[in-house]
């Protein structure tokens, strides 16, 4: 009568499984995160060039890109800051003008909250509020009082908590634009710092102009942070026109290409891809040739990867 043995694993093949589902789990633990990077990259690209459709429509038929939350409606550029009723004000985001309100498909996956640069508040450019939407009529409304840093009925709160948020958008006016960016690359303010409206480069500067046709939209990238792109206000403006000249500087810095070699000096795309975070050159100033870097305006993260950008158009000559 023939025995049957059952042969079992021994402990260096047992150790051998181990160890080759280690390396496995090892490799898989590495790459898996770029690997969603990649996708959120992709879509996040993919929902910019929407805004961007549904902005050219837009434009289409009003002529103008829509404004930003707290600017100046056309009618009252002439009005006293006090004199100036809350319809005088944008009180909505951008987004209802193009309708993908509440579309998170056509929101910054990478952000955490309205927070962009983590530092547990909500700066001017920032804020953008959450509407009340009523179950009944399926309504959304909006606070009606300008963001000037206080904490509108619980919208500083409600930003901080709420995730995804819509990109960062940034519409300017060409015209004021080009005015303003000579104005900071003739003084060698890099980082447009400053404003002088007593400067010759920006005579006649006066807002809110008559239409915006150039916009950016930026979302917080990989690194979850917009390091420094959206300055604070200076606090030399008047209540009417910071929105207007802040957003002029956040448009400066996340389209700036000092070099001029077709790449933000500021992107994430062109940062972690193409060198900028490391470039060195120099600019032509009214004083001279500046030395010149591109290390972000966060000095905590100066070399860091930065956020991503999406300018249109693509060059403002």
């Amino acid at each position: 009568m023939y025995t049957v043995r059952r042969r079992g694993f021994t402990l260096i093949e047992l150790l051998t499984v181990i160890a080759i589902i280690a390396i496995l789990a090892g490799i898989t633990m590495a790459v898996l995160p770029r690997v969603l990077e990649k996708a959120k990259l992709r879509r996040m690209n993919a929902a910019m060039l929407d805004i961007r459709t549904s902005m050219v429509a837009y434009y289409t038929q009003s002529n103008t890109y829509p404004p930003a939350y707290g600017f100046v409606d056309w009618a009252y550029r002439n009005a006293a800051p006090a004199a100036m009723p809350p319809e005088a004000y944008t009180v909505m985001p951008y987004t209802t003008f193009i309708r993908s309100y509440g579309n998170e498909k056509l929101y910054d996956e990478f952000s955490e909250s309205f927070d962009t640069n983590r530092d547990n508040a909500i700066s001017l450019l920032e804020f953008m509020p959450v509407g009340d939407k009523d179950l009944a009529t399926e309504r959304v409304t909006f606070p009606t009082e300008v963001y000037m840093g206080t904490n509108l009925s619980g919208q500083v709160d409600k930003q901080l908590q709420t995730s995804p948020r819509p990109f960062v958008y940034i519409p300017v006016n060409v015209r004021q634009f080009k005015k303003a960016r000579q104005f900071w690359i003739q003084t060698g303010d890099f980082y447009a710092s400053t404003w002088d409206p007593n400067n010759a480069a920006l005579s006649g500067m006066s807002f809110p102009p008559s239409s915006y046709d150039a916009f950016v939209l930026i979302g917080v990238g990989p690194g979850a942070n917009t390091n420094g792109l959206l300055p604070d206000p200076l606090g030399t403006e008047s209540a009417k026109d910071v929105y207007h000249i802040t957003a002029l500087r956040a448009f400066f810095l996340a389209t700036r290409d000092l070099n001029d070699n077709g790449a933000l000096d500021f992107d994430f795309i062109a940062r972690s891809q193409r060198g900028e975070a490391k470039a060195e050159y120099s600019v032509k100033t009214l004083t001279g040739e500046r030395p010149c870097n591109n290390q972000l305006p966060d000095p905590k993260m100066p070399n860091g990867y930065g956020p991503c950008i999406f300018m249109y158009p693509e060059k403002i000559q």
